[in-house]
């Protein structure tokens, strides 16, 4: 198809050309035998070919674009063998594109940046020096389907609601969130709708905004409930599974399974996917922080989440909790949501409820 397809239509436009005496629609801006412009036009406006790289250990792969290319994934998948209590195994898992500044791109996905560095990841975890594979296994062969495209150029656009800063695809993601809860002292006819507006810190978090974001594309954080709240400290929710605070789990597979890294994705279930920790990303716990909820133990989040009211400052989740997105608007509306009545186990009286969340 690389080279039978332009051919083709190489000998079909020479064959036009060639008979042409007078003017023609899309074609006479072409010289008779200008090769070079016919191929010039071919290549412009064909869809760019699936490429198949395939390799073992001894390569790894690995793809550079320039300011004007973005990539997208077919599929990335990996042979791995290991052995369990002296019997062989073998797993067929998916790897991670991921590039040099902690973007991924997933299967049937595309690059969310143009240019940049990518190679294969098993453990898509804060480490680059894990790629293209785990230590614990034994890599037989991986395969990336994938294609280039190009783009003449990107335009940058300033306004009252645009900038170069919110266009910027290196930059932050915001998200809107819409509560409805019942203020404190009332009563379930009082009960009001408040959007709050968040910045996810991409760069600095990024499995941490990546897990998420699908979260929320896929719709699992809507109609869920903001189970534990606790006055002056934090507001608690993203219990996807039980909405009582001991369901949810990652999005995304990230190499670990209940907290354990090196664990192998098609022997872990779904529920039991969890985040590995980016506390150590220098953001903090000071007022409208969006951090991660987890366990004592490292690594184990996943769905859940609790965003810092206005009176509380935290400090000693920092470095333990990852802080990946902070309020920009609604702050208020936290704070009073942090006050609602609650019974004896922090559980608000009323429900506080995530209407939606959406990627603005």
């Amino acid at each position: 198809m690389r080279i039978i397809a332009p051919m083709m239509i190489l000998i079909m436009m020479t064959s036009t050309l060639a008979g042409c005496t007078s003017e023609t629609d899309g074609v006479d801006e072409f010289e008779e035998g200008d090769i070079d412009s016919i191929l010039s036009f071919i290549d412009e406006n064909q869809e760019p070919v699936w490429i198949n790289d395939r390799g073992n250990s001894s390569h790894d792969w690995n793809v550079s674009l320039n300011d004007e290319q973005w990539l997208e994934v077919k599929s990335s998948r990996a042979l791995e063998y290991y052995e369990v209590e002296g019997e062989d195994r073998w797993s067929s898992t998916h790897y991670y594109v991921r590039s040099d500044t902690g973007h991924y791109v997933y299967e049937e996905e595309y690059s969310p940046i143009f240019g940049g560095n990518y190679s294969i990841c098993y453990n898509a975890g804060n480490n680059l020096n894990i790629c293209p594979h785990s230590n614990s296994l034994i890599l037989v062969e991986w395969s990336v389907i994938y294609r280039i495209h190009n783009v003449s150029g990107v335009n940058y656009y300033t306004g009252d609601k645009i900038s170069y800063d919110n266009l910027n695809p290196e930059g932050n993601t915001n998200i809107s969130i819409e509560i409805s809860y019942v203020p404190n002292g009332m009563d379930e006819d009082a009960r009001t709708t408040s959007v709050i507006n968040i910045e996810l810190y991409n760069t600095d978090a990024p499995n941490h905004v990546g897990n998420f974001l699908t979260h929320i594309g896929n719709g699992n954080y809507n109609s869920t409930i903001f189970h534990r709240i606790i006055d002056n400290f934090m507001i608690q929710g993203g219990d996807i599974e039980g909405l009582n605070g001991y369901g949810g789990y990652a999005a995304n597979w990230y190499g670990y399974c209940n907290g354990q890294s090196g664990g192998i994705e098609n022997d872990c279930s779904m529920s039991d996917w969890t985040i590995p920790d980016e506390a150590d990303n220098g953001l903090t716990h000071t007022s409208g922080a969006l951090s991660m909820a987890k366990t004592s133990s490292p690594n184990t989040g996943g769905s859940q989440f609790f965003i810092v009211p206005s009176d509380s400052n935290p400090s000693h989740l920092d470095g333990v909790h990852t802080v990946f997105g902070y309020v920009t608007a609604g702050l208020d509306s936290i704070t009073d949501i942090s006050e609602v009545n609650i019974n004896d186990n922090d559980k608000p009286t009323y429900d506080v409820i995530v209407e939606s969340i959406t990627i603005d």
